[in-house]
């Protein structure tokens, strides 16, 4: 069987309805892909905290499939580009989790944050009101909350964003769109 994306969505078909091969097979065919997201995911929080992170790439991967399996329960996948689109955003998850925890967090680009969000909280109370609202982007539409994590947490441009996730780069366009100006009405509105 090939790698191609029809057998990938038959695959996410399969582990949907409980086979249980189906999942390790994803896993095996998926790795590398896997890999270069968490990389990515990695890189972005290394650059906003210039230090090393203490997560390694296959940690990360091997969380984000166990938190990916646990969102197979409720998810029906309808391609690869859905698979990964919720795969950056669970492995943004984690990482930000994960940052939480450290006294000194630093992470998070969010370019032209509308003025006076930062007033009166620190880089973490923003994050965390960000990360809040992106956990109810993700209930309203998965691939907005996608692009927007992909973009801001990971830091894709908009041509990978469009390649990774399947999608043409003015839907990826127009999700970003929808998503920062959903995130930041809710920001400038206080509403976490």
């Amino acid at each position: 069987m090939s790698d191609n994306a029809d057998d990938i969505t038959q695959w996410l078909r399969r582990w949907h309805a409980g086979d249980p091969d189906a999942a390790q097979e994803l896993f095996r065919r998926l790795m590398p892909d896997l890999k270069r997201i968490a990389a990515r995911c990695l890189a972005r929080e290394n650059r906003n905290r210039n230090r090393k992170h203490t997560f390694q790439r296959t940690d990360l991967v091997n969380e984000g499939f166990i938190r990916l399996a646990q969102a197979n329960r409720v998810v029906e996948w309808r391609d690869r580009g859905h698979f990964f689109a919720i795969c950056t955003v669970k492995m943004g998850y984690i990482l930000f989790e994960h940052a939480r925890k450290k006294p000194k967090a630093e992470f998070l680009s969010l370019e032209d944050l509308p003025e006076g969000i930062m007033a009166g909280r620190t880089r973490m109370e923003v994050r965390q009101a960000v990360q809040q609202l992106l956990e109810q982007l993700e209930q309203e539409s998965h691939m907005t909350c996608a692009v927007v994590t992909a973009k801001c947490v990971v830091g894709y441009e908009m041509e990978e964003i469009a390649a990774n996730f399947r999608i043409s780069l003015r839907t990826a366009e127009r999700h970003w769109h929808h998503g920062r100006k959903w995130l930041f009405s809710r920001l400038k509105e206080g509403q976490v």
